[in-house]
């Protein structure tokens, strides 16, 4: 973005020093227009993978399997001969016998929920035969054979195939990969499952030609930096990477049925902190409070902290995953915390409320802040909120991003502003949805939400937003969601200040990311106008703007 000369310098400075505080959340929870419907209710996933060597029976004895549809017990290797079994035992399993594996899907079958065996992971056990070779021609057959005959010992209902990296590449720049896969399918009986684990880098994903056979595709989004890969700094899994990798796999013909995305339930350390953590680890010594955020420490190149995933990344993820696909899929189960902070009960809660919804309401016209929405239009009704469509060139140019405003359940089904006066105005501005500024710049915030800011806001700054209806004459009390390390003022105005409104003092919070809410009361006549914000003093960033008729 080009800046006016005279604060770019100084702007760039800021940076520097900010860049300590923020988190990459770029991205708004993106909610669908319409509920989702008891066909898509029964086709939501959550899977959850359990690792061999973590004591799977223990691990299923402390899981909620009420809030799982699929469990994967990672990872099956075979021998080099292509064995999977000797003695009734898995022959590369690590910590995982065949007493342990009945247990999980006997326990798992009761509790309704679908067990797969997952083949091979990330990283290849010594115990392992050679992929490369196993899957050439003259093998495969017995590979097949072999998995096949897994699947009906330990009455599994199916395969999840999570080669990876190198091995994949290897394999599929041979034209082994798909001829596997496709011979799985062939060979399994009708109603198993065939999934798969994909990264989304070039070189680590499954070929296009191997999704026909898949029933559903996992999409590992994490790990874009860990103890020795990545950008210094950086999010391990950040919302805009689940965004990202969607639209690539989106781009790659994978449908949204079979599209299942990926979140984490660890994270990674640097800097004097330890190089790897589950969310339980991360809870006990850092407290509740760390449930609510990504970040322990401060992220930056060279700084220490911790990233992971809270509890309002996990749900806006779950969203976005109910949106855009069929589903949600965890590594791993046993990381998670009990009681009140754990990610799973975020994850069930989340698609209970998007399911929920959808059973009390559907899209309907709607009055709100001044602006008549036809059924279907730009604004769906969902549990006591309308979500309303927007858009700005400058903000996540390629996501279609919503926001909520609460209104009561009377505003529901409203064809004019008559017929729903009893509606209070009240509306809910995006500081980053301005139609002009001067002077300011975008950033990602970990308020509330996620999304983005306003920052480098100077002296002499502005933004406006055009087009506000304020649809009665009175008074109207404006709140400001703002941060700032050393305090500083705004200017509230009309048409380009045309009308001046007042002056707000904005109180040190502390940092950049340390949000508050500040208001004021003015009075407006009824009318269409533009709103402008101004800045008499800098050093403040602004996340949203909220009216409301009092």
């Amino acid at each position: 973005m080009h800046k006016h000369n005279s604060t770019f310098t100084i702007k760039k400075r800021r940076a520097a020093a900010r860049v300590q505080q923020w988190l990459v959340a770029a991205g708004f929870s993106l909610i669908g227009f319409a509920g989702i419907t008891s066909l898509a209710q029964a086709q939501t996933k959550v899977v959850g993978y359990i690792p061999s060597y973590k004591n799977m029976p223990a691990v299923i004895d402390r899981t909620d399997l009420s809030k799982l549809t699929h469990l994967n017990l990672s990872f099956l290797n075979p021998n080099a001969s292509g064995a999977f079994t000797s003695g009734g035992n898995p022959v590369c399993m690590e910590g995982a016998s065949a007493s342990d594996i009945s247990y999980v899907v006997n326990k798992a079958h009761q509790a309704g929920v679908k067990v797969l065996v997952s083949v091979a992971g990330g990283v290849i056990p010594a115990c392992s035969g050679n992929w490369q070779t196993l899957l050439q021609p003259a093998n495969r057959a017995t590979i097949v054979n072999n998995l096949l005959q897994f699947v009906n010992t330990f009455n599994l209902d199916g395969l999840d195939i999570d080669i990876e990296g190198q091995v994949l590449t290897n394999i599929d720049n041979a034209g082994n990969y798909t001829p596997f896969i496709q011979a799985l399918r062939n060979g399994l009986p009708a109603g198993k499952l065939l999934t798969s684990a994909t990264a989304s880098y070039v070189g680590g994903m499954v070929p296009t030609s191997s999704l026909p056979y898949f029933d559903f595709v996992n999409i590992m989004t994490y790990d874009a930096i860990g103890p020795g890969w990545g950008p210094a700094g950086a999010e391990h899994s950040p919302y805009s990477m689940a965004v990202s990798d969607i639209n690539i796999w989106k781009a790659r013909g994978l449908t949204k049925q079979k599209m299942v995305l990926g979140v984490p339930f660890y994270g990674y350390g640097f800097n004097g902190y330890a190089a790897a953590y589950d969310f339980n680890s991360i809870v006990s010594q850092f407290g509740a409070g760390a449930a609510q955020a990504d970040v322990i420490g401060t992220r930056c190149a060279g700084c220490s902290y911790i990233t992971y995933n809270g509890i309002p990344t996990i749900r806006a993820k779950t969203q976005l995953a109910l949106q855009e696909g069929s589903g949600v899929m965890i590594w791993e189960l046993s990381q998670d915390v009990a009681g009140a902070n754990s990610l799973l009960a975020a994850i069930h809660s989340q698609i209970g409320s998007g399911n929920s919804s959808s059973s009390t309401s559907t899209l309907c016209p709607v009055w709100v802040s001044g602006q008549y929405y036809a059924a279907g239009s730009k604004v769906s009704y969902q549990g006591g909120y309308y979500i309303a469509e927007y858009a700005n060139p400058g903000y996540i140019p390629t996501v279609s991003t919503y926001f909520w405003e609460p209104i009561p359940a009377s505003a529901c089904g409203a064809t004019s502003a008559s017929s729903s006066s009893a509606l209070a105005y009240t509306r809910l501005l995006q500081a980053e949805a301005y139609t002009a500024m001067s002077g300011v710049q975008l950033e990602p915030t970990t308020d509330t939400g996620g999304g983005q800011n306003v920052g480098w806001i100077d002296a002499n700054d502005w933004m406006a937003h055009a087009n506000i209806n304020f649809p009665s004459s009175g008074t109207y009390k404006v709140e400001y969601r703002v941060a700032s390390v050393s305090g500083s003022r705004l200017s509230l105005d009309l048409n380009a200040g045309a009308m001046q409104l007042g002056q707000v003092t904005i109180p040190a919070t502390g940092g950049w990311q340390n949000w508050t809410t500040v208001s004021h009361t003015v009075t407006i006549n009824a009318g269409t106008y533009s709103l402008g914000i101004f800045a008499p003093q800098g050093g403040w960033n602004l996340n949203w703007i909220r009216l409301t008729k009092l």
